[in-house]
This record gives C-alpha cells, sequence and structure tokens, in this order.
C-alpha cells in the first residue's frame, strides 16, 4: 500500500522529467563565419604535393581520389620497377649473356679438334649455346620491356601531376571570383594550330591545356620508349641470324612493339586535331549571345545552298 502510495505522489515528477526540454532560441542576428576559398597558388601547390590534395581543398573529392589513386599508383609501380624489377632482370640477362659467352669460348676450342670425340663434344656444345643464346636473348629482351614500361609509366604519371596542379589552381582562381573574358574562333582556331594548347591558355581553360601536355607528354614518350624497344628487337634478330638461330620469337616481338608505337602516331595525329577543334567551340562558348558565324544560306535566285563564313 505504500508503494503504491508512493507511486501516485513520484508520477507527476516522472512524467515532468520525461518532457523535451526547450530548445535554446537560437539568434538569428549572429554572423555566420563565412569560408573564404583558399587561393589559386595555394590550391595548385597542395596537388604539387600530393596529386589530388588540391582537389579535395575546392570541394571535388572524387575528381581528387582519382588523380591521387592513379598518380600514386602510376608513380609507384614506375619506382618498382626502377629499383627492384629492373635491375633483377638486368642482372639476369647479364649472367646469361656471360654464360653463354663462357660456352661460345668452350666450342671454339672444340671446333680445331678434328677427332670423333672432337666432333661429338662440338655437336653437343653448338646445341647448348644455341639453347644459353636463346635464353640471354629472352632476358635481356625482359630487361627490355620493363624498361619500356618504366618509361612510359613515369611519363604519364608527371603528366597526370601537372595536370592535377593546373585544375586545382584553375578551380581555385574560379571560386574565388576569376572570370573568363569573351574570346575570337579564329584566334583559338590558328593558336592551337601553330602550338598545340595554345588555344585553350587562349581560351583561359588552363585544365584543359594541361590534360592535352599530358596525353602529349605520354605519347611522345611511350613512341619514344616503343621505337627503342624497336631497335633493341631489330639488333637481336641481327645476332640470332648471325648464329644461326630462330627469330620467330624476335619478329613477333618486333612487329608488336611496333605496331603500339604507330598506334601512338596515331594518337598524337587525333590530339593535334582535337585541340584545334575544342578551342573554337570554348571560344564560341563565351559568345553564347551572338549569331553563329558559319552559316548556310540559300542562294537565290538559282537553287543552291552557300556558305556563310563571319569571322
Amino acid at each position: 500500500m505504500r508503494t503504491l502510495w508512493l507511486l501516485l505522489i513520484l508520477w507527476p515528477l516522472c512524467l515532468r522529467a520525461a518532457e523535451p526540454s526547450p530548445s535554446p532560441i537560437r539568434d538569428t542576428t549572429a554572423v555566420e563565419p563565412v569560408r573564404l576559398p583558399a587561393p589559386a597558388w595555394s590550391v595548385g601547390l597542395r596537388s604539387a604535393v600530393v596529386p589530388g590534395w588540391g582537389q579535395f581543398a575546392t570541394g571535388h573529392p572524387i575528381r581528387g581520389t582519382v588523380l591521387s589513386v592513379l598518380d600514386i599508383w602510376t608513380y609507384g609501380d614506375a619506382l618498382q620497377r626502377t629499383f627492384q624489377t629492373l635491375p633483377r632482370l638486368r642482372r639476369k640477362a647479364r649472367d646469361a649473356t656471360l654464360l653463354a659467352d663462357q660456352q661460345r669460348s668452350i666450342a671454339f676450342h672444340w671446333v680445331s679438334d678434328t677427332s670423333d670425340s672432337g666432333k661429338s663434344n662440338w655437336a653437343s656444345t653448338s646445341s647448348l649455346l644455341k639453347s644459353l643464346d636463346s635464353g640471354a636473348s629472352r632476358a635481356r629482351g625482359q630487361a627490355r620491356i620493363s624498361a619500356d614500361y618504366r618509361d612510359c609509366e613515369m611519363a604519364w604519371a608527371v603528366g597526370m601531376h601537372l595536370y592535377a596542379v593546373a585544375d586545382a589552381a584553375e578551380e581555385g582562381w574560379l571560386q574565388g571570383g576569376g572570370r573568363r573574358g569573351v574570346k575570337d574562333m579564329v584566334v583559338a582556331a590558328w593558336a592551337s594550330a601553330l602550338l598545340p594548347g595554345a588555344g585553350q591558355i587562349y581560351n583561359e581553360r588552363y585544365s584543359k591545356a594541361a590534360l592535352l601536355y599530358c596525353g602529349v607528354i605520354g605519347a611522345v614518350s611511350s613512341w619514344k620508349a616503343h621505337q627503342e624497344t624497336v631497335d633493341f628487337w631489330r639488333q637481336e634478330a641481327a645476332i640470332a641470324r648471325a648464329d644461326s638461330a630462330s627469330t620467330t620469337t624476335i619478329d613477333q616481338q618486333q612487329a608488336f612493339f611496333r605496331k603500339r608505337r604507330n598506334q601512338y602516331i596515331w594518337g598524337l595525329g587525333l590530339i593535334y586535331v582535337y585541340q584545334i577543334v575544342d578551342a573554337m567551340v570554348d571560344a564560341r562558348l563565351s559568345r553564347v549571345d551572338q549569331p553563329f558565324p558559319i552559316a548556310l544560306e540559300p542562294l537565290l535566285p538559282d537553287p543552291g545552298l552557300q556558305v556563310v563564313w563571319s569571322f
């Protein structure tokens, strides 16, 4: 009974304690602190230190993540090849070549021996020598291909790094109040035709110019690396023919890297044409309130059409 009376007395106090406390009145007259955009040089410097850091600072985390992962992975793989894979492959190729040269000196000793045992030794030594030469050629080829990939990866990594810096700096400039002016299509087209990327710089599209140079640096470096690999396999083919060895694998490798080299040459041509068209389009979009400079008009009184250029 006492417990019942105690519950009846404490019940209103429990309900009152369970009621939510009123939220404090917010002073709407207080001025919220405004977060000012970082200067262009600041965010550009961040991406120079760590690719993608400037993109995070300008509010583009996805772009920053992609640039960080791609660039750091490419740099890492290139450095791993430089300090681990390449020394191991080159050491293996050097040892295989030295072993083949030693066996060749032994084979020359059996050439002057005209006895039956000398002829038998020469036959077995000659077969072994061809096998050692083939293995040495494969080892040298593996080292050359790894160096080819290392050079390509380093070039693309540097290009992406430059793009990350320019993109972050341009975004910081725009967020800080920067505005692009009205541009002329003819000037943009001629600038890009005379110097690739100049049209993008004229249009104040600096990140596009950096992306263009990323592609150019990567393509030129890859073309050069593949050309060196083609020359390497050409030398290996000459050595194999001098030793009367098979060149089937060597010819296949030479054809493969020659094809890859030619692809980068075609890629450079496409980049050149694209950057001219891109510069013209951006210049045109800067003056959207004006009539388009190229038009098709009827040719009167005769039936037909004429192209009108009003640059």
